[in-house]
């Protein structure tokens, strides 16, 4: 039998989302046990705040008690939901919510919620920089930065939130319901987690799954599996497309042209942008259509653009040396992103490509390569894969590491080419994240001898 009294909540992967949402928990006077398959020595003292706030630690792995004995049950984004306690837990008509999910529910603020295969971070801080912009108070986390519980916790003032959500978020948000979702691209990720593309295209598109006729749902006109799937959106349906005038928002000339049905246009300049590329014009122009949804004038959109710096690992510019230009875009860990990544180059690539494989489709980088591509330099865990795909349809070669890559890759390059490591793979191979593993790729340029 279930205890009386406060209700007990499981709360299942102690990382950064799952410890905050155990310290909200707590805060609200909730029983809470924890459970991680990891050691308390691989914590580093990090579980030591909720341990004497009172939270039950159940670690090194899971017990299917626990899970029957909570009254929800609350899963971390890593958490794979076809485990065997889950589903037990699922068949005994036990709540499963996700960390964003609970959160939510403590909150109630207009909603800003980013969502997409690649470009969710560039998208939500722009977002988040052009409502500053405006005068207004931003939170902006989510699925970057600081998790929703957290906020809530810290008492911050704010008056919308910014959330960027991945797929395993929105698995596990079965009543959060956005003022302004945005759809920025679905291309092949996650196929290890996920049974088909469609099982994962349909996690990102659930993201409008319960808006309502007053609400917004900004999707990528662009992108074919958006538009394929347009018809499900119940949301007023706004778009976005490169070319003039076929969208919502559109690039004419060197401008972002926003034309919304009983909305003055506007056109906010790209002249002073720092976010280059074809894939960043689609990040402008989904966050200035969600600026223009929340009443923002064009004068913050402009504000928030030319001052907005961008990321690191994100197609980012490194050195010149020689003449032979290096990029960083070690963020790019699915297909999609290094199509993107190349068809913002008019110049010779040496392409690094590898790491974990996620199992997604390495073809759709054919036909950028013939175009530009000057060779694939494979390293990794993927490596031979990858390797045993290209060779023969474009210059490959395969190598052990990063580094080796790297290496080969300088041989081979010419004053006026690009070397760039978009690696299309998770880093979990060789590097604790793809963070760590563009600082080593910078390490490996700034060593490179000046003469």
């Amino acid at each position: 039998m279930r205890q009386k009294g406060r209700k007990k909540h499981l709360v299942v992967g102690l990382g950064a989302s799952g410890r905050a949402v155990c310290e909200l928990l707590l805060s609200q006077g909730a029983r809470v046990c924890a459970t991680d398959l990891r050691a308390m020595s691989e914590f580093n003292g990090a579980l030591d705040s909720i341990e004497k706030a009172g939270a039950v630690l159940r670690l090194g792995g899971h017990s299917l008690e626990d899970f029957l004995g909570a009254e929800t049950i609350i899963v971390s984004p890593g958490i794979a939901l076809d485990i065997a306690p889950l589903a037990e837990a699922r068949s005994q008509g036990i709540e499963i919510a996700g960390e964003l999910e609970w959160a939510s529910r403590q909150v109630s603020l207009p909603t800003v919620a980013v969502t997409g295969t690649n470009g969710k971070t560039t998208t939500t801080a722009l977002i988040g920089e052009i409502v500053k912009q405006a005068g207004r108070r931003p939170f902006v986390g989510g699925n970057i930065g600081t998790p929703l519980s957290r906020w809530i916790l810290s008492k911050e003032p704010a008056d919308i939130l910014v959330l960027e959500l991945s797929s395993f978020q929105l698995d596990t948000a079965s009543t959060f319901r956005p003022d302004v979702g945005v759809l920025l691209n679905i291309t092949e990720d996650h196929l290890d987690r996920y049974q088909s593309f469609e099982a994962y295209a349909d996690s990102k598109l659930s993201i409008f799954r319960r808006q309502n006729s007053a609400d917004f749902a900004l999707i990528n006109g662009d992108d074919p599996v958006c538009r394929r799937r347009a018809g499900e959106i119940p949301g007023r349906r706004l778009s976005f497309a490169g070319s003039c005038g076929s969208a919502h928002a559109s690039i004419c000339g060197g401008a972002v042209r926003l034309s919304v049905p009983g909305k003055d246009t506007v056109e906010i300049s790209l002249e002073k942008t720092r976010l280059q590329g074809a894939h960043n014009r689609e990040n402008i122009m989904a966050a200035c259509l969600a600026a223009l949804c929340l009443d923002i004038g064009a004068a913050a959109m402009q504000a928030g653009v030319d001052a907005f710096p961008g990321f690191s690992h994100r197609v980012e510019w490194v050195r010149n040396w020689k003449g032979i230009d290096f990029y960083d875009d070690s963020k790019a860990t699915n297909v999609g992103a290094v199509v993107k990544a190349l068809e913002g180059f008019e110049r010779p690539v040496l392409l690094l490509l590898g790491g974990r494989d996620k199992l997604g489709a390495y073809e759709p980088l054919l036909a950028p390569l013939a175009a530009r591509g000057k060779g694939v330099f494979a390293f990794g865990e993927a490596g031979p894969k990858i390797y045993e795909l290209l060779r023969g349809k474009v210059p490959a070669g395969l190598y052990p590491d990063l580094a080796a890559a790297f290496c080969q890759a300088l041989r081979s390059a010419a004053p006026g080419d690009v070397v760039l490591l978009s690696p299309a793979c998770a880093s979990f191979d060789q590097y604790p994240s793809y963070a760590r593993r563009g600082d080593h790729f910078k390490e490996l340029i700034a060593g490179l001898n000046d003469f």
